[in-house]
């Protein structure tokens, strides 16, 4: 009796080795899954402007001295301030290196500035408000829509419209 008892006792049956066998190889799976994801979410990150805000004022000098612009440059006459609020809303951050106006860079037009944009750096998360005077006659006149694109080194493009008021 004893005899039998103890060859009974040698191992553990083939049904308890296969459950943790099948649990271990569980574990091991999720384990390589969530390296791997750490390590592929460190090549995917990517930059993303959203505009929170974009509307026109109009700027007016009514005893036709020159308007006094935050970027140092000044209107005579009337203008238009485009004025942007945007936001990195990617996992890297973006570097705004121009602005299009109506699909021409905005260096392009004599008399457009802008302030506080271009040559930033929006860190992840990062808001920044920057303004584009348009002087009025001509190519912007009340009611006109105008495209304004802001490009950023990596290649990106964000698009949006203002309608002038």
């Amino acid at each position: 009796m004893r005899r039998k008892l103890r060859r009974n006792l040698k191992g553990i049956s083939t049904i308890i080795a296969t459950i943790i066998m099948v649990a271990i190889s569980i574990v091991m799976a999720i384990a390589v899954a969530y390296w791997a994801m750490g390590i592929g979410n460190s090549f995917t990150k990517f930059e993303k402007i959203e505009y929170i805000s974009i509307y026109a004022d109009p700027r007016r000098s009514f005893s036709g001295a020159p308007i006094p612009q935050p970027d140092g440059n000044n209107f005579s006459g009337t203008a238009f301030t485009v004025n942007i609020v945007i936001k990195n809303t990617g996992t890297a951050a973006a570097t705004i290196d121009n602005i299009f106006i109506d699909t021409r860079p905005f260096r392009s037009f004599a008399n457009v500035s802008q302030s506080n944009l271009l040559g930033q750096t929006l860190d992840i998360g990062v808001q920044r408000t920057g303004y584009i005077y348009l002087p009025t006659g001509g190519t912007w006149s009340p009611g006109n829509t105008v495209a304004i694109t802001i490009s950023t080194a990596a290649g990106r493009e964000y698009p949006n419209f203002v309608v002038l008021p």
